[in-house]
């Protein structure tokens, strides 16, 4: 069904396109609907789970069972989460989202993560999560999800923020599907492994030489330290490892 409200700038509420008025009694049925079952499952799942990734998680299963009660088409979604976020939740949702795209709509992520098995959303921090739902290209390969689900211990956020960063870098001219799975999990390992051996450079660099001004150009540096490895490893025809990162920390740092 076409289920389109916005609200003018004196705050009535409009409809957009030429509709009967059953159609808009219809939509008016919907949104009193939302206005009372929305604020009533969020304070639900936070006194349950608080704000914890399993809040996002369970709160994604009830979405989609609203997708299916209202016949919203996936071409409709984006506009149902931002009529959701205007006029039902209380919550105040001030993260900033793209216009047209859903990858980056709070309840679109939390749908988009109840698709998932719960022991693979476990694995990361709701953080973490929109990290990843925001990068398409990063997910672009779904088995991204099953080396989450392998992971034996949790990934420290500072160190997922810049696996990120290095997968996004990697990717950029990238066909996956070339690569069994054992390659592209060693590939994800690498790239963790480089992020976990920028973060503790930088910590000891910083104890080492604490007055120096190249901390406060933190993110340029990584930034450096990422493009120089993979630099090196097409120059030296080598996998990702401890000798490169030393060596591109070192020219990161000059």
């Amino acid at each position: 069904m076409k289920h389109v409200v916005s609200l003018d700038k004196d705050g009535n509420l409009v409809y957009k396109g030429l509709l009967t008025a059953k159609e808009i009694a219809t939509i008016d049925e919907i949104k009193n609907a939302l206005e009372q079952e929305i604020p009533q499952i969020e304070a639900d799942l936070e006194e349950v789970y608080g704000k914890s990734v399993l809040y996002k998680y369970n709160l994604g299963k009830f979405l989609g069972e609203l997708l299916t009660k209202y016949n919203i088409s996936a071409s409709e979604r984006k506009q149902f989460w931002d009529e959701i976020k205007t006029f039902a939740t209380k919550e105040n949702r001030r993260r900033d989202e793209s216009k047209n795209a859903e990858t980056r709509s709070f309840y679109g992520q939390c749908y988009r993560l109840s698709q998932f098995d719960q022991e693979v959303v476990e694995k990361l921090s709701w953080r973490q999560w929109q990290d990843i739902l925001d990068r398409v290209l990063n997910r672009e390969d779904e088995r991204i999800f099953e080396w989450i689900r392998n992971k034996k211990e949790k990934i420290r956020e500072d160190d997922w923020r810049e696996f990120e960063k290095g997968l996004h870098l990697y990717l950029k001219s990238k066909d996956t599907s070339v690569f069994t799975n054992d390659e592209l999990f060693e590939i994800y390992e690498s790239i963790l492994n480089m992020s976990q051996y920028w973060r503790i450079a930088f910590d000891k660099f910083k104890k080492d030489f604490p007055d120096s001004a190249k901390i406060k150009s933190k993110g340029r540096r990584s930034k450096k330290y990422q493009s120089t490895c993979f630099q090196l490893k097409r120059e030296l025809h080598k996998p990702l490892d401890d000798s490169i990162f030393e060596k591109a920390f070192e020219l990161a740092m000059r």
